[in-house]
């Protein structure tokens, strides 16, 4: 069966949806999910493990940590042996991306998104999923949807870029007979260098597998062990590539050379590029120092510290990509200075070869194959042209758009994915709806049944006189298939209420024949973890807040009105709306919600005057209420930065339903 890891799990929305998918007799096998949130580890252990008795890892880690990838790979290797990872889901946070807020320089979540793309590119699986808000496509005027499409075109497949390479190699009787010879050797020169610099960061990692491997069987004490490791991990990623030393010396060697003896550009400008070149062929070694730079800004938290903007202009001066950029530039000054006709066309090299060595080997490809079209016929240049095709590891047309509603979550909540389809699969470029427009799951049938509770109320069973008296309401009797849509006497599908199959939950029972009853824990982490202070109930999360005379009051009006703007136009003297918050919004019992946040009192509900508990909007999600989201049911302050709270859990999940539907698109195609 094919395996899937969850990556930036968060309370499992990707994990439960890919559990449920099933598809001509295929379903995914759960290895991994990863998140840096403790207690989200608590959630995803006592649903998955305990609850479920998988056998699924969880890596509580930074995606940013040097060790990350062997780190996933050995937690892997112990549970499951030697076993390929077919599919990788993960949301990485949004808010850099997001069209509310200011994105903030050196933000750890600012480069999270490119963080995934290296563990993509390490393990290679056959489907990825990166899922994100909408506001991604038109970020920057678009520009940040087109770096990453951009960024996953250059994910590369070595082995088709070595047979590129070795196809072009072959030719070059005819490659040193074209005009633009210099150029399509540079571009080789540099697609080689990419080559080896893949091969010895694979050989690496697989060294320090071995190597941690070694130092866990030595008969040394945990102390001694641990400092081995952090020495081992110290010089990790100082990976030198004398392939690119070697192509940095000669072009400095060619440029000094191109300028020895020349009085008309002072020594300082031509420096630049000498220097700029030795910057580059040490790359790793300053790439490394960058990144402990980031990692203490965010672990000394400078955000709002007056130290922050010198921090950030080192982080500024170890960007090899604005090491490159200066260099481009200044060579572009002195091809403009440049008196002796040498010394123009050296720089003019030199500036090309940095254009190569940083765009990416997608575009490297592509310039030759654009040079080769020019002197080739048609059958030679389809021979290149098709070696080409295969050099990027992933195809994916565009970001696709999904709404959750139309896939069974009474929810309007709008996101984006990119499906990224090794190329030998078949690509995906829709998700089919499984509701149709005007049939879809409204907030009532979702949680009417829910309804019974009272203020500062905490039940742990259903009220089943409430239930009976709901089902034979509009709301309460609407038959739909697991998936949400409405029941169809003929198809033969199993169907039930929107809130049966919460209670029931969706997953396949000859699959899973022995659920553990819910478990919930106020542990915040694992290692808190009590099996004494478990408990055991048929309802969890299902817990009122203790609204004052005043906030009762308050989400009345909002209620009788339908919507807190229009409250406040209707009566604006009236005290009750005198808030330091900027909106409510107020449930409609025939619509589903809107996007689901981590804040339950943004909410308040269609048929009470209070705002929603945990199970309620978890129910808005698409959660089935055996799935307990465990920790505290809310935090504040400076706790929010070592617990996630059960409200945060569940508004930042990715709908179970609408992961449902990927991973059977997924199962589909996956060969």
């Amino acid at each position: 069966m094919p395996t899937f890891v969850d990556m930036f799990a968060g309370a499992g929305g990707f994990s439960e949806g890919f559990l449920q998918a099933e598809e001509q007799g295929k379903y995914f096998d759960f290895l991994l999910a990863g998140d840096i949130n403790p207690t989200c580890e608590v959630t995803h252990r006592l649903r998955y493990n305990r609850q479920l008795g998988l056998a699924t890892e969880f890596l509580t880690k930074d995606i940013t940590s040097p060790d990350y990838i062997e780190e996933l790979y050995a937690k892997i290797e112990k549970t499951f042996g030697q076993v390929a990872i077919d599919v990788l889901t993960g949301g990485p946070p949004c808010q850099s991306f997001s069209l509310a807020g200011e994105r903030r320089k050196n933000d750890k979540k600012d480069d999270l998104f490119f963080y995934y793309l290296k563990v993509i590119e390490a393990i290679r699986p056959k489907y990825f999923v990166m899922e994100n808000v909408a506001g991604i496509l038109t970020k920057d005027d678009g520009k940040i949807k087109d770096r990453i499409l951009r960024e996953i075109r250059n994910i590369v497949d070595y082995s088709a870029l070595e047979d590129f390479i070795v196809i072009c190699d072959e030719n070059m009787s005819k490659i040193m007979m074209m005009p633009e010879k210099e150029e399509l050797i540079m571009a080789l020169k540099v697609l080689k260098i990419s080559l080896k610099q893949n091969a010895l960061a694979v050989q690496r990692r697989k060294d320090y597998l071995e190597i941690v491997k070694e130092i866990d069987r030595m008969p040394l004490d945990d102390n001694k062990k641990d400092f081995a490791r952090k020495a081992l991990l110290e010089s990790k990623n100082k990976i030198v590539c004398y392939e690119l030393e070697l192509f940095c010396n000669e072009l400095s060697s060619k440029f000094i050379e191109a300028y020895r003896n020349n009085k008309s550009v002072s020594e300082d400008d031509r420096n630049v590029i000498r220097q700029a070149l030795y910057l580059i062929s040490h790359q790793t070694e300053l790439t490394n120092i960058r990144e402990k730079v980031k990692h203490e800004i965010n672990d000394s938290q400078l955000k709002r510290s007056i130290y922050k903007k010198n921090f950030d202009s080192v982080t500024d001066f170890l960007d090899i990509a604005d090491i490159a950029d200066v260099a481009i530039k200044q060579c572009n000054f002195l091809i403009s200075v440049a008196e002796d006709a040498k010394a123009k066309q050296t720089t003019e090299i030199v500036k090309m070869a940095l254009d190569i060595l940083f765009e990416g080997v997608y575009a490297t490809t592509s310039r030759i194959l654009k040079i080769l079209q020019q002197h080739l016929s048609d059958e030679e240049y389809s021979l290149f042209k098709e070696k080409m095709k295969k050099v990027p590891l992933y195809r994916v047309k565009e970001p696709i758009s999904l709404l959750a509603s139309d896939y069974g979550v009474p929810q309007n909540r709008v996101r984006v994915v990119f499906i990224g389809c090794r190329n030998d699969q078949r690509l995906i470029t829709s998700i089919p709806a499984t509701v149709t427009e005007e049939h879809k799951v409204t907030a009532a049938e979702a949680i009417g049944d829910l309804n019974y509770i009272g203020i500062g109320d905490h039940p742990y069973d259903y009220d089943k006189k409430y239930r009976n008296k709901f089902e034979k309401t509009v709301h309460g009797s609407i038959k739909r298939t697991i998936v949400g849509a409405l029941s169809n006497q003929e198809a033969g599908e199993e169907c039930h209420t929107f809130s049966e199959w919460s209670r029931i939950g969706r997953l396949n029972p000859k699959r899973f024949p022995n659920i553990e009853t819910p478990l919930y824990t106020s542990a915040n982490c694992f290692d808190e973890y009590d099996e004494f202070n478990i408990q055991k109930e048929v309802l969890h999360n299902h817990e009122t807040s203790k609204h004052s005379k005043e906030v009762q009051e308050r989400y009345a009006l909002i209620r009788k009105y339908g919507d807190y703007q229009v409250a406040k136009e209707k009566e604006p003297d009236n005290p009750l709306l005198e808030t330091k918050k900027r909106n409510y919004t107020c449930l409609k019992k025939d619509k589903p919600c809107t996007t689901i946040v981590t804040l339950a009192d943004d909410f308040v509900h269609y048929g009470a005057n209070r705002s929603l508990t945990v199970r309620e909007m978890a129910r808005l999600q698409s959660f089935d209420d055996n799935f307990v989201f465990q920790g505290k049911r809310s935090t504040g302050g400076d706790k929010r930065k070592q617990e996630t709270p059960q409200y945060t859990q569940v508004g930042n999940a990715v709908p179970p339903l609408m992961a449902r539907a990927i991973a059977a698109e997924i199962l589909k195609n996956i060969e």
